[in-house]
């Protein structure tokens, strides 16, 4: 990763902060406010005022895309959080830069206050009232140093964000040196995860999906999106309609039916987004069934508008009550946003996450076509249930949506993350255990060699995984654990001496290539372009084998992914110039 050049802003408020022992720095959200607070911790350690420094982040998946990103600056950061395994939590409590969940802080106190940590970085430090884990942290324990980090300051908290942080500055998206850099939107994910019941009766139909076939299993899946995506009532709705889904979901009706079970899990994020952007106008709230869609209006109460589609009520009718300026809530069913065009609103909703490009374009274009004279900034909020397929919808709108042209503005870092909230998380979870052949990592996950290969292609073009060639063919691995392949596979990545290749790779979609080259210098080719470009591959190499006899033959071996890390640049190679065996 390239280390980004502070815009003038952020040194502004590097400078402020830097004067203080505790200070928030409010700015809009994607104007780079954890570069600021990455400079402030180096700042912090360079010149010895801290020896450990804690980052707190609201969720896991903000956990694992903040201490990648330091990381990237150079810094010694580790995530930390109640998903990870006892062995690795307490390397990370080792680290000198700590990024954690106020949850995982509080469930290992002890733990924690023995560390000795200096300092804080509040991430979204909005939360940091009531009864929140944030609030419990910065209560009973003492930092000498603290940065607050918010896109906004609720105003019934600032008196309690001042107690724990302390002084507030905003530089609002209209500053002059803010607006030259800012769209005019921006997005948000925010996770509603499942309690535990709601996850035993997912697993439970994952596990009857993962033995179906034909039409069962899609039925099957289907009900895995119901539960997930929208919430359990859509699931209960389509079982009392459905004498084939209720033959395939016997035996469950308790866990269906659970009172532990909520009708629409999504509820209590959503209340929470609508809180955190207090000061909206308008928003609108995209759900696909209108079973969850009147739930949700009822929650919201009288300012709430529903557009659920003619059998349910006339269009124009509910556009016009939707239009009217005392209705705050637009609740959209996807029978219902057929024919919305309502610039007016500033906040938009996904509560039901889809693939279908289409769809999801038009969505963001509902709200976002400019309003005349409209001067201020829209927010979009992804709502997505963790561990599900809600997230690999979401993963694969964007991503769709990217390839189509419409820039979603979800940052690269955040994305890449998101795979960790995915069911493809799993995959490299195995992968970071040990790199395995594809029918290998099928057979440790006991699923379907296609769901694998799958989720495998996604991991590749965004420079999660990598492969190398070997005696077992392709073989995949972690570009976060590229040391498993040199201790298991060392005889496909040790150069052979005098061995010519032509290796062309491309760097921002412009190919480089190094002909009839030397292993030193095709590895320095790789290796120098990975530190400049923002996408690394795919690699193509020509390999001149001794075949015996005097006789050369040429391999082809392709590496079609994206590389994101020197290790990985290495990898392959030393995996072009290795052993005959490995490339036949």
């Amino acid at each position: 990763m390239k280390r980004p050049k502070p815009r003038d802003y952020q040194v502004e408020a590097l400078k402020w902060a830097l004067e203080r022992d505790g200070a928030v720095i409010c700015m809009p959200t994607g104007t780079g406010k954890t570069l600021i607070a990455g400079l402030w911790a180096e700042r912090l350690l360079r010149e010895g005022k801290a020896r450990k420094i804690l980052f707190l982040e609201p969720t896991r998946f903000l956990v694992e895309q903040v201490a990648s990103y330091l990381r990237g600056l150079g810094l010694p950061a580790a995530p930390l959080h109640g998903s990870l395994p006892p062995p690795a939590r307490e390397r990370a409590w080792r680290a000198r830069i700590v990024v954690a969940t106020p949850e995982i802080v509080v469930a290992e106190w002890s733990r924690f206050v023995v560390q000795g940590f200096d300092a804080v970085v509040v991430d979204e430090c909005h939360h940091t009232t009531g009864q929140d884990p944030y609030k419990i942290v910065m209560k009973q324990y003492r930092f000498r140093y603290r940065l607050g980090l918010t896109a906004l300051v609720p105003r019934g908290r600032r008196r309690e964000i001042e107690k724990y942080i302390g002084e507030i500055r905003c530089w609002s998206w209209d500053h002059p040196s803010i607006r030259k850099y800012m769209p005019g939107w921006a997005s948000e994910i925010y996770e509603a995860p499942l309690n535990s019941a709601e996850r035993s009766l997912y697993e439970a139909i994952e596990e009857r999906w993962a033995r179906a076939r034909g039409a069962e299993r899609a039925l099957l899946g289907s009900a895995l999106r119901w539960l997930a995506r929208d919430g359990a009532e859509a699931l209960r709705e389509t079982l009392g309609r459905s004498e084939k889904l209720r033959r395939l979901l016997e035996g469950l009706e308790s866990l269906v039916y659970s009172g532990e079970v909520r009708p629409a899990h999504k509820l209590e994020t959503l209340h929470r987004v609508l809180e955190d952007h207090e000061g909206y106008e308008k928003a609108i709230i995209f759900v696909d069934r209108v079973v969850i869609a009147r739930i949700i209006a009822s929650a919201l109460g009288p300012r709430t508008a529903l557009l659920l589609g003619r059998r349910h009520i006339h269009p124009a009718v509910a556009l016009e009550k939707a239009r009217r300026p005392e209705t705050r809530h637009v609740v959209a069913s996807s029978a219902g946003e057929e024919g919305i065009d309502m610039p007016e609103a500033d906040l938009l909703v996904l509560w039901s996450n889809t693939a279908s490009p289409l769809r999801f374009i038009q969505r963001l274009g509902r709200v976002l076509r400019p309003k005349p004279g409209w001067t201020g900034q829209k927010f979009v909020v992804f709502i997505v249930t963790p561990d599900t397929v809600d997230v690999d919808s979401l993963l694969d709108g964007i991503t769709l949506a990217e390839r189509s042209g419409v820039h979603v503005n979800v940052s690269r870092e955040a994305v890449e993350r998101l795979i960790s909230l995915s069911r493809r998380r799993r995959i490299l979870q195995v992968l970071e255990q040990k790199a395995l052949p594809a029918d290998m990592i099928a057979q440790a996950l006991d699923a379907p060699l296609e769901r694998i290969e799958a989720g495998l292609r996604w991991l590749l073009r965004n420079g999660l995984a990598g492969y190398i060639h070997t005696w077992l063919g392709r073989v995949y691995y972690s570009q976060s654990r590229v040391d498993l392949l040199y201790r298991d596979y060392r005889e496909c990545l040790t150069p052979v001496p005098g061995t010519l290749a032509t290796v062309t790779v491309s760097c921002d979609g412009e190919n480089r290539t190094a002909k009839n080259a030397p292993y030193d210098r095709a590895r320095r080719l790789l290796l120098g372009l990975v530190e400049r470009c923002d996408t690394l591959g795919p690699v193509r190499a020509s390999v001149m084998v001794n075949a015996g006899g005097g006789l050369v033959r040429m391999v082809n071996r392709q590496y079609n992914y994206v590389v994101s890390t020197r290790e990985a640049a290495r990898a392959i190679a030393d995996n072009i110039y290795s052993t005959p065996k490995c490339l036949a």
